[in-house]
């Protein structure tokens, strides 16, 4: 088999395993995400569903943006894939790019909620008129 066919076929093992692994993770972090997240937006918004299921609609179309985004800024190589060392390397690398930052946005969010409930908890124990 000529160099180039085998190097094409390096790139579409490559361009099949990485959406594929992306796709998966991206599914499976976001339904994970929306069925845990409620129970923090429920108690940092007081059970307000209206608010609780606006906000969570609003956290998963963020999410998916964010994510498909990346993947699709990432996707393209020009990384020379010669055998399937080198393909293994570059979809551990991208995917471990997407986990590294859905975690941090992740981390982030967890942050807001902690601080619209401790705004809130602080406001329901503050004197009158203060």
């Amino acid at each position: 088999m000529p160099a180039s066919t085998q190097q094409s076929l390096y790139v579409i093992a490559y361009y099949c395993i990485d959406l594929g692994a992306c796709a998966v993770l991206i599914v499976w972090l976001g339904r994970v995400f929306h069925k845990a997240g409620r129970v923090f937006l429920n108690d940092a918004f007081a059970g307000n569903e209206t608010l609780v299921r606006a906000v969570a609609r609003l956290l998963d179309i963020g999410f998916y943006l964010v994510s498909v985004g990346y993947v699709a800024l990432t996707y393209f190589t020009m990384f020379p894939l010669n055998d399937l060392t080198a393909v293994a390397r570059l979809v551990l690398w991208k995917v471990g790019g997407l986990m590294l930052l859905l975690g941090i946005a992740h981390l982030f969010n967890l942050l807001l909620l902690a601080l619209f409930r401790q705004r809130r908890a602080g406001g329901a124990t503050a004197a009158p008129g203060a």
